[in-house]
């Protein structure tokens, strides 16, 4: 079967500089097309989804930006015009990044939150008394971005009157934050990659000082890891968890996860396995 050539759009990053000049490599080494836009200057989104696979690769946290992507799909469906493959789907990049979303979708698998909006503050805080430390992070954000860890009683003090933000348990990653690496879409999945960091510091993988350990993909990480994405609709997903109890914790889902470091550190080739992933998932489409 003569293998088709497919017209990928890439939207880039400098924050994301390392990853994307890596799926470049691997889509123009097998002869696909590529066309590259800067987040800063994106195109009109009728020039944006004239494509067969759009990657985002992008800092971009702007909910209008998503829902004016979704709402263009929507009128290329309508109208009978290709649509391409997302990756991400603009509605789970948005649930990513908003962690009020990500709790809603995951309450039975994040640690125990709140969301702060001013009223009952002191009676959510209450829960936690007993904890020796507590998480008050930004429904927004990401790589650690408006994290912090302080004791229930200067949380009283601080955040008593607080909005916009959100409490949650804090469980020791002392043992390291598991970092799982899917692809998912239709019923396809796999993990490409599956390790832990370990840190002297509570922030692991914010902080550079860290050492990164393979972890085997038990039947108990699979299944986790597969309800994690068929719920996110992540196409790439970095899944971070902690184990405890006996159990996974998912702390956050990442539409943009790190794929040089699981290529330095343990050699595997992510972008290859990406773009596997994409070319038999266009063939079927």
């Amino acid at each position: 079967m003569k293998k088709k050539i497919l017209n990928f759009h890439l939207i880039i990053s400098k924050t994301f500089g390392v990853g994307s000049p890596l799926i470049i490599s691997e889509i123009q080494r097998r002869g696909h097309n590529l066309s590259t836009f800067d987040e800063r200057s994106v195109p009109p989104l009728k020039k944006l989804l004239s494509c067969d696979v759009l990657i985002d690769m992008s800092t971009i946290t702007d909910k209008k930006f998503y829902f004016s992507l979704k709402k263009a799909l929507k009128q290329r469906k309508s109208l009978g015009l290709n649509i391409p493959l997302m990756i991400d789907p603009p509605d789970a990049i948005v649930k990513s990044f908003d962690k009020l979303l990500t709790h809603k979708i995951f309450p039975d698998l994040i640690p125990e939150s709140y969301s702060l909006t001013g009223k009952n503050n002191i009676k959510k805080i209450q829960r936690f008394k007993d904890d020796k430390f507590i998480i008050v992070k930004s429904p927004e954000g990401w790589w650690g971005r408006g994290v912090k860890r302080l004791s229930p009683r200067l949380a009283f003090v601080r955040y008593s009157k607080a909005k916009n933000l959100i409490i949650q348990k804090y469980i020791d990653p002392s043992n390291g934050v598991g970092r799982v690496v899917t692809l998912f879409n239709n019923n396809d999945f796999e993990i490409v990659a599956s390790y832990t960091r370990i840190s002297r510091s509570w922030k692991v993988g914010v902080e550079k000082n860290y050492v990164c350990k393979h972890v085997p993909i038990t039947k108990k990480l699979k299944e986790f890891s597969l309800l994690v994405s068929r719920r996110s609709g992540l196409y790439l997903n970095g899944i971070d968890y902690i184990y405890h109890q006996g159990r996974y914790v998912l702390l956050e889902t990442n539409a943009v996860p790190a794929i040089k470091e699981p290529m330095d550190v343990f050699g595997i080739d992510i972008p290859k396995k990406l773009l596997n992933h994409i070319e038999r998932n266009t063939h079927h489409r």
